[in-house]
């Protein structure tokens, strides 16, 4: 699976999930309060049928009463009875009410329900019944629930994600297949060329024979480069790394010279500041692609007749060029297979592919200052 497809399935769904997740805690919250709310009108029915039942008993008792009588209590709930003036003139309440103005509240895991008495019987004005608030218990089954919906969710939007990106995936395959074949018949010509350049004698060559040759030796050098990126492309991950430790100072003057046809068909000076006997522990292979990929860009999108430098020191490789620059956006997506941003050049979007695949390997680290029409400058450091 490509990264690209990676970053659009976790996109997707990460969009999707935090959509759902909203839609279901919008959903859940309000079965929760219609619930409560709910209860709430449950526990004032039951209050004020609790009312009646001790309004009905100080009837009794007021009626049968002689000079001794019994405040009534009762099973399922407790009361208090209360004066014209609200004051307290009996109660059986676990706690103490200070205010009968509402006629229905929740107190300490209480609810209570107060009413006016009339005729005042006993002397009370007011009467409060209280039972214990039943609680909610549909949360613990809510989140149950809301788990079961995002987990089905993350499945089968998964499923679909994948399914959608089938025909990129489909593409993808197709063009690296066709990749594939194109390297594979890249390879003889290319080695034809390139050992019958050799062996022709330059000094044996008019000046225009040797203008000629040289175009030549320059784009043969332009098709080996991309056909080693192919190679490296196709087999990096069949063929395992043969470290060994590497002289960077050799391998990039190398490098340069192996560029420096190139580099003298647009007219540019090469100014090269390598320090002696740099030595790193890698595959000579992988570097020279990472040297190749980086020196090769700065080449081919700087502008005639100008300077690209190339400083070595001990811990770090810098290559600047004084080209077409890049913005913000287009260096933040630099590493993307297949990434181009001047279809005027070349190539198929895979350099710096390649360059991210070898520095990730090697804990290499890569900083890229860009600036539009003042040049690139990319720096490795180690």
């Amino acid at each position: 699976m490509y990264k690209s497809e990676k970053q659009t399935i976790f996109y997707v769904l990460a969009l999707y999930l935090s959509s759902t997740l909203l839609l279901i805690t919008t959903l859940f919250t309000g079965y929760y309060f219609y619930k409560q709310e709910e209860l709430i009108h449950t526990e004032k029915e039951i209050l004020k049928q609790y009312s009646l039942t001790l309004e009905e008993t100080l009837l009794s008792v007021h009626e049968n009463s002689d000079e001794k009588y019994e405040y009534p209590r009762f099973k399922n709930f407790k009361s208090a009875i209360y004066d014209i003036d609200k004051n307290l003139i009996f109660s059986t309440l676990d706690t103490k009410i200070e205010n009968l103005d509402k006629d229905f509240f929740v107190k300490d895991s209480n609810a209570y329900y107060v009413s006016s008495l009339k005729p005042y019987y006993l002397g009370a004005a007011y009467s409060v019944v209280e039972k214990k608030k039943k609680p909610i218990n549909i949360l613990n089954d809510l989140i149950i629930s809301a788990m079961i919906v995002i987990t089905i969710t993350i499945i089968t939007s998964f499923f679909l994600v994948k399914l959608v990106l089938k025909p990129l995936r489909d593409n993808l395959r197709l063009l690296d297949n066709f990749i594939k074949e194109t390297t594979h018949e890249l390879n003889t010509p290319i080695t034809t060329i390139l050992a019958n350049i050799e062996t022709l004698d330059a000094k044996s060559c008019d000046e225009k024979s040797m203008r000629k040759l040289q175009r030549i030796k320059t784009a043969s050098t332009t098709i080996s480069n991309l056909y080693q990126d192919l190679v490296y492309l196709l087999l990096n991950h069949q063929i395992s790394s043969q470290n060994e430790e590497l002289n960077l100072s050799e391998i990039l003057n190398q490098r340069v010279h192996y560029f420096s046809q190139m580099a003298n068909v647009k007219k540019l000076n090469l100014d090269v500041d390598v320090k002696e006997d740099v030595y790193f522990n890698a595959d000579r292979q992988k570097i020279e692609r990472l040297i190749d990929n980086i020196l090769s860009n700065a080449i081919k999108y700087t502008n005639k007749f100008t300077t690209i430098k190339v400083v070595l020191t001990q811990h770090t490789l810098s290559i600047s060029d004084e080209g077409k620059g890049m913005s913000q956006d287009e260096i933040s997506t630099i590493f993307q297979r297949y990434r181009r941003f001047d279809k005027t050049q070349g190539g198929f979007g895979i350099g710096y592919s390649i360059i991210k695949s070898i520095i990730d390997e090697y804990g290499i680290k890569i900083d890229i200052e860009s600036e539009i029409q003042k040049g690139t400058k990319v720096t490795l450091s180690w």
